[in-house]
Formats: C-alpha cells, structure tokens, sequence
C-alpha cells in the first residue's frame, strides 16, 4: 500500500488471529517486514503465509528464556526487530469474588508480564528509532463490572508502558499503546456463544448501546493506529495511548 514503514523489521505477539493477525497485516502493507509470533504453532504459520514475506514464531510469552531464544534467532537471520507490538493476552470475565487467585495471577501473567517479557528483550536489541506499541485496552482506562483481572492488566500495562517510554526516550526508542473497546473478534465470539449457551443475553446489544457510532469496530480498523504509532508520523509521540474505541467514552 504504502512505502511508511519500508526498511523496518516488526515483531508482533499473538498474532494468529484477531486484532494481532490485524496489526502484522497492516504493517506488512505499509512496507515492513513481520514476523508472527503466538502459542499455537499451526494457526501462527496459517496467519503468516496469508501475509507475504511474513515469518511465524512459536512463542509463550510468558517464558522470558523462550523470547530470549526467538529474539535472538530472529536477530542471527538478521530480522532484529526495530517495531515490536506485544499484543499476546487472555480474557477473563467474572465478577472479582467469583475469580480464583490462580486465575488472576494467570491474567496477569500473559496479558502484563508477557508484554513486559516481550518488551524488555527487544528493548535492549533495538537502537535509535526503535518503537514499542503495546495492545492495552478501553478497560485499561476504566474499569468494568466483570473486569477485575482483565482491567488490572491493562491497567499494569498503561503504567508500564508510560516507565518505559521515560526510560528509553533518552536511547531515542518511543513506547506507545493503542487502547481497543468493543472490537468483534474471535475472543468476543467465544464469549457471545458461552452467554448464550447459559440462556444469557447477547452482550453485543448492550455493547453497541453504548458507541456512538452505532457498532463494534473491525480488526482492520484498530491496526492503523499502530501503523502510525510505528512510524515516523509520529516521531515525537511517546508515553501516549491511543484510544479506538468508537466514541466510547463520550458516548
């Protein structure tokens, strides 16, 4: 499409589907070059031959020795990546009482320590002009009833975020997040289908009501903000997060 990000390596987490297939996808278009990386080996190499000249890892996020590895094979194949999207991460949706701690900390430890892991390792490989953009969300700004370890990771991860974008700012490296609401992906078709299985309401109608635009937005259509973010239109952006949410939260 575009010749924006042309020369530059990105690296996107939990990229096989949904929002982060999106995202690889979208920068791809605009001239860089991707590689996938997500837990399910077959479906990543599924997402990334559907991308040209893309790459698929298979990665936890959550083993800091197995980024470590992936960073450095992709670094001896010389695809060092300068834009790296930590986007890997899990819903949970429960009332805070109803949660189990193991399942908290399980929330936090994919959705806020993966993105720190993932984070930290391409940190110290970039150089100058490096950028970080994190996957945060609506409920990263505001909590929700039914949110408690969701909200608390996203929340983790705006603060995160903010420290390391002072942190590197000096090395000329820029941290960015992006902040989805209501976006339809695989994730949010799981939960509809669970709801209604239990004889509950489909949450889409009480979603929608609150949008002013009257819709839950694509994929596609958050993968632009992280287009920008990585790219030099917003060269003296950092410490931000750009929420796309449909007019949400004036809603």
């Amino acid at each position: 499409m575009t010749d924006l990000l042309e020369g530059r390596t990105a690296l996107v987490t939990g990229a096989a589907r949904g929002i982060g297939h999106a995202i690889a996808a979208a920068l791809a278009r605009h001239g860089a070059r991707v590689a996938l990386a997500d837990l399910d080996g077959d479906a990543t190499a599924a997402a990334a031959a559907r991308i040209p000249g893309a790459r698929a890892c298979v990665l936890d996020v959550t083993d800091a020795d197995a980024t470590e590895r992936v960073l450095d094979a992709l670094a001896a194949d010389g695809w060092t990546p300068d834009i790296v999207v930590p986007n890997a991460g899990i819903l949970l949706l429960a009332p805070a009482t109803d949660i189990a701690p193991d399942e908290f900390r399980k929330v936090l430890e994919v959705n806020l320590t993966g993105a720190f892991v993932t984070a930290r390792a391409a940190a110290r490989r970039m150089g100058e002009g490096g950028r970080i953009v994190f996957t945060s969300s609506l409920f990263g700004i505001r909590g929700g009833s039914g949110n408690a370890a969701y909200a608390a990771s996203k929340f983790g991860m705006v603060g995160l975020m903010e420290s390391m974008a002072a942190d590197l700012a000096p090395r000329g490296i820029r941290v960015n997040a992006v902040a989805p609401g209501q976006i339809q992906t695989e994730m949010i078709e799981k939960l509809v289908a669970t709801r209604l299985e239990q004889g509950l309401p489909d949450p889409r109608e009480r979603l929608i009501a609150r949008i002013p635009m009257g819709r839950m937005g694509t994929p596609e259509e958050v993968a632009g903000a992280y287009v920008y973010l990585a790219s030099s239109l917003a060269n003296y952006v950092t410490g931000q997060t750009l929420v796309v949410d449909g007019g949400w939260q004036v809603g």
